[in-house]
């Protein structure tokens, strides 16, 4: 198998690993650019989610390199990502590409399907091999995690911000190649001890926390690189959604029935009290953590056309609004520029400062965030 899957921020990193060990030749496709936006623009559905395109001009792109087998995650509930894989295949069928499609989904309700994915997958490989390669996955997936949540602390410090992105890039290339776990245990602690130890400014920075909807939140070239853009503004990020905790919570506690409500969805209960779909309930339940947690704002980011956002956003608005608390939402497509995007942030971050100094927002800036 010639094995190919969407991007999703460094998510290439520990699926190249996953596959790779278990002895497929892996195609990841090329860095998201504008050639990517503009494939999935041009065959996706008008109105779909900004997610689906892209995914659909990464596979366009892999497909060209010479993949022959598609991953593709699934889902349920009222969330139009579980439709995805089907209209991808669909499209890409359409188009005149020869390829085998295999849809992950959930484990709970769907055990036999992940079952015969995973035999797929596995090929003459045991069991036991698969999972071992599952876990050196994991660990990479974790390591990338880790690293990313610490440069997000750093990156308003650091005076030379130049330095933490090259050290940042340089970790993910070195945890990408690392062949153990004692290798990549060694290489994730030196680069986090290096990072550690840029000279930093002695000012607290602002604090914003970032939610949304997951692709959003994890993919830099669909956000507009949002949390480098608050970082060198001097913000910085608390995000809660990273992929590996997402996995724990709705792949392995799902499946094991083990799951207890999480703290952001106890907290957006008495406003939001069901599923949505997608990430609409952690939105409003993290902005309501937000507030508790003395945090000086909360940025919103999701796909244009996303309903369960799109609920979420009119909760949030009001709540913010009676609390006091800066507010900015941003719905993303293929459309988005750049220029304006960038000015909302400096504005938003000078309403944060203001409101530092001043201590109220105004009526109006309360309500819309700027």
């Amino acid at each position: 198998m010639k094995i190919t899957f969407p991007h999703l921020g460094y998510c290439s990193i520990p699926l190249r690993t996953l596959f790779a060990e278990l002895g497929h030749t892996v195609i990841v496709p090329p860095p998201i650019s504008q050639k990517t936006i503009s494939l999935g623009t041009l065959h996706g559905p008008e109105f779909a989610c900004y997610p689906l395109k892209l995914g659909l001009g990464n596979f366009i792109e892999a497909l060209e390199a010479g993949a022959d087998t598609l991953i593709m995650g699934g889902g349920i509930g009222p969330c139009r990502f579980g439709y995805y894989a089907q209209v991808q295949q669909d499209i890409l069928r359409s188009l005149g590409y020869e390829f085998e499609m295999i849809v992950i989904e959930p484990p709970l309700g769907h055990f036999r399907q992940v079952v015969a994915a995973a035999g797929r997958l596995k090929q003459k490989n045991s069991w036991m091999q698969l999972a071992q390669a599952a876990s050196f996955a994991l660990a990479k997936l974790r390591a990338c995690d880790d690293l990313h949540q610490l440069s997000l602390k750093i990156r308003p410090r650091v005076e030379n911000k130049a330095v933490l992105a090259n050290l940042y890039n340089r970790a993910l290339t070195a945890i990408d190649a690392a062949d153990s776990h004692r290798t990549l245990k060694t290489v994730a602690n030196r680069f986090q001890e290096n990072i550690k130890a840029l000279p930093q400014t002695r000012v607290e920075p602002l604090k914003v926390a970032l939610v949304g909807e997951v692709y959003l939140l994890a993919e830099p070239a669909a956000n507009l690189a949002i949390e480098e853009k608050l970082g060198n503004l001097g913000v910085e990020v608390i995000r809660h959604v990273y992929i590996s905790s997402w996995l724990k919570v709705n792949i392995l506690l799902d499946f094991l029935r083990l799951r207890r409500k999480e703290s952001a969805e106890q907290a957006a209960r008495p406003y939001l009290n069901c599923f949505v779909g997608g990430h609409g309930q952690h939105s409003v339940g993290e902005t309501i953590q937000a507030v508790r947690d003395g945090l000086d704002g909360v940025v919103h980011v999701y796909p244009f056309t996303c309903t369960p956002e799109i609920v979420a956003r009119g909760i949030m608005r009001t709540y913010a609004a009676e609390k006091n608390m800066p507010l900015i939402c941003f719905s993303l497509d293929e459309h988005s520029a750049e220029a304006g995007f960038n000015t909302r942030l400096e504005a938003f971050v000078d309403v944060m400062q203001r409101k530092n100094g001043q201590g109220e927002l105004t009526d109006e800036q309360a309500l819309h965030g700027i």
